[in-house]
């Protein structure tokens, strides 16, 4: 590889086994895994991946994440990651994707936001001293924004975990791809083989560790049928010793006969 920067970067998945839900298809945890592998990658390249953070005492935290798809490719099928940064605002960094089909054709997009943390302090750094970002960023945009989710609302709880050595990233905190599959888990089977994920937002609002006991609520109950082709359920995470809210989620959702108007 040259020593150009590569604004955009550009990462090639044949969707295995290993990606696929109970339906066949490349679900939410599964494409969650494949943005962060890409931005990770990206990252390295640009000179402020994990080792290079690490060395200057730093690591970077996802805050919001904002996900639309439109189809959700099956076993087999090939797919790319298109990701660059956008100009930081304040502390936070944005970092944007596109995935495209085999065909060229746009299935999803997402938007995130990132703040770079000291190891030792917890603080957050203004993102100014961290990079030249006039060299690395593009004015291309998705035209999404990372939206604030409120933690406030009637809540029901619905799923009790306890973090497990398996949830844990390299920073010791729990991953951010493992929120969704908690939320996924919580959602009853059935409905699993009814409903297509279209929009999924999160926001990480405190750090979650090894042993924590984190209970799922959901702000609204699934009925058996929609009314509506579209429904929307939110949720939040709570850390069970002091209430803290560690995470709140929107997914939004069709009916499967609702795919083909789409």
């Amino acid at each position: 590889m040259t020593s150009t920067v590569k604004t955009l970067w550009i990462e090639h998945y044949k969707i295995n086994s290993l990606l696929v839900n109970s339906q066949g298809r490349l679900g939410l945890y599964g494409v969650l895994n494949l943005l962060q592998e890409t931005a990770w990658i990206h990252a390295e390249t640009l000179g402020f991946g994990m080792e290079d953070m690490e060395k200057k005492g730093l690591y970077w935290v996802l805050t919001r994440q904002t996900l639309k798809m439109k189809d959700w490719p099956s076993y087999g099928h090939k797919i790319s990651i298109e990701t660059w940064l956008k100009p930081p605002e304040g502390a936070f960094a944005g970092r944007e994707f596109l995935i495209k089909n085999e065909a060229g054709e746009k299935i999803g997009a997402c938007t995130t936001s990132w703040l770079a943390l000291d190891r030792n302090t917890k603080g957050i750094l203004h993102s100014n001293g961290l990079h030249n970002w006039n060299e690395i960023c593009r004015k291309e945009t998705t035209g999404m924004v990372a939206e604030k989710i409120s933690v406030s609302g009637e809540y029901h709880n619905v799923a009790h975990y306890r973090v497990r050595n398996s949830d844990l990233d390299s920073n010791q905190h729990v991953n951010n791809t493992k929120y969704s599959q908690w939320i996924l888990d919580s959602i009853p089977y059935e409905l699993h083989k009814k409903l297509v994920l279209t929009d999924y937002s999160v926001n990480f609002l405190a750090e979650t560790h090894l042993g924590d006991e984190v209970e799922i609520d959901r702000s609204q109950s699934f009925s058996s049928e929609f009314e509506e082709d579209i429904g929307v359920s939110s949720y939040r995470g709570l850390r069970f010793s002091d209430k803290k809210v560690l995470f709140t989620a929107k997914l939004a959702w069709r009916t499967l006969a609702a795919k083909s108007q789409s």
